[in-house]
């Protein structure tokens, strides 16, 4: 079988750019354009400068895993993840530009076959065309080459896949007066796949993950009064999907979303999130179609003594981690408790709980996990951590289980 790294998709064949990304694309680049020349143009009041100088992130960590393959198949190994991150900013609070460079490198050991590799880069601008009126627009452009693994019966067979993502949105901010805005977005992604590559070529390349172009439409109302926010928000989503072989391995899908949303904050720093609303799926050809609720719970308490409490519960249709050729309807609980033990050292831990029901495949993944975690800030651009993850996954039809235990020491620095 293949491992949980994300599988295929089909339903409909996906062109090259869809009409509407490239729309949304050119609605970044005016904007870009706009930013530019809004810094040439003669303001009533001075604006704040934004700092330019770049920002330089990165990270070095050392784990050891006893599943090197996130399989039943428990292999132990040890890797190396970098990452590193580059941000840019020009203009001030009425017009800026932002460019930003991320990569990440994954390196094992012995289980080469797991190594990964990614850059993004991304462009965004932002213009305040007036009082109460704001515009920002961005493109993102993401290439990966995904290792994993293939089991058939007793052999493990490693596989390799080139993937490129190219996004663009479109954002439209309104002050509606009374303290109540209004967020108006468009967003269109293509995610491009190529063949999978099978180690030693023992196999010929194949297609094995299909082409996905994901469009979204969505809007915000919000209200503050005093320390509570409300408001209400609805989206819809359109997902077209490449046909590989039959029966498909993904489908097509649209999808719409109602939420109600308040978020509170008291003067001694304890939040409150609360979001409740429905959702409804419909996939291709009405293979599926189905209204379910929604929510989000968040929380966080600070406690005496330099302790903290959050957590968060959450349910919805997760279209893209997922393992049906549809969606799953995810359930997932999480709780952690932190410390500030000094200044410049802080320890956290946490559990979570996760259900998993996959809509058209009919099995059920359940996964819960605990974690410990310890920061030390050595200088203010530096800090050094230590985590140990411990998860549990069970997949019902297939009776498939998996025991993680993922322990690392990272040094992470921002110049």
């Amino acid at each position: 079988m293949v491992s949980r790294k994300r599988r295929p998709a089909e339903g409909q064949t996906v062109a090259p750019l869809s009409r509407r990304l490239l729309g949304s694309a050119g609605l970044g680049l005016l904007m870009a354009c706009a930013a530019v020349t809004a810094r040439a143009e003669p303001s009533t009041a001075p604006a704040a400068e934004i700092a330019t100088d770049p920002t330089i992130t990165g990270s070095l960590e050392r784990h050891w895993t006893n599943n090197a393959l996130d399989s039943d198949h428990a292999v132990k190994d040890w890797y190396t993840l970098l990452r590193g991150s580059l941000q840019q900013q020009w203009g001030d609070n009425d017009a800026n530009a932002k460019f930003s460079a991320d990569f990440q490198v994954t390196h094992y050991d012995k289980t080469s076959i797991e190594d990964d590799r990614g850059l993004s880069l991304s462009a965004e601008a932002f213009r305040r065309l007036g009082p109460g009126l704001e515009l920002r627009g961005s493109l993102s452009y993401r290439v990966s080459s995904t290792g994993d693994n293939l089991d058939i019966g007793p052999l493990t067979l490693g596989t390799r896949e080139f993937k490129q993502v190219f996004g663009a949105q479109t954002q439209l901010g309104i002050d509606l007066g009374n303290a109540t805005s209004l967020i108006l977005e468009a967003a269109d992604s293509y995610e491009k796949l190529g063949a999978t590559h099978f180690q030693e070529d023992l196999i010929l390349p194949a297609k094995l993950h299909a082409d996905r172009n994901l469009f979204q439409l969505a809007a915000r109302v919000t209200r503050t009064v005093g320390q509570l926010a409300f408001g209400a928000s609805a989206s819809a989503l359109f997902a077209s999907v490449e046909e590989i072989g039959y029966p498909p391995l993904f489908l097509s899908f649209n999808a719409y979303t109602l939420r109600a949303e308040a978020a509170y904050k008291a003067t001694g720093g304890s939040t409150l999130g609360v979001a409740l609303g429905a959702q409804f799926l419909r996939g291709a050809d009405n293979i599926y179609q189905r209204w379910r609720p929604t929510w989000q719970v968040t929380f966080g308490k600070p406690l005496p003594h330099g302790f903290e409490l959050r957590g968060t519960y959450f349910g919805r249709y997760e279209t893209s981690e997922t393992d049906d050729p549809l969606a799953s309807w995810l359930q997932r609980a999480e709780l952690e408790l932190g410390m500030k033990v000094r200044e410049n050292l802080g320890i956290a831990s946490g559990i979570f709980y996760e259900l998993k029901d996959n809509l058209l495949y009919e099995n059920q993944e359940r996964r819960k996990g605990v974690y410990a975690e310890a920061t030390y800030n050595a200088t203010k651009s530096m800090a050094i951590v230590v985590r140990v993850d411990v998860s549990e996954t069970f997949k019902t039809v297939i009776d498939e289980r998996e025991h993680t235990v993922d322990a690392f020491v990272g040094l992470r620095a921002k110049i």
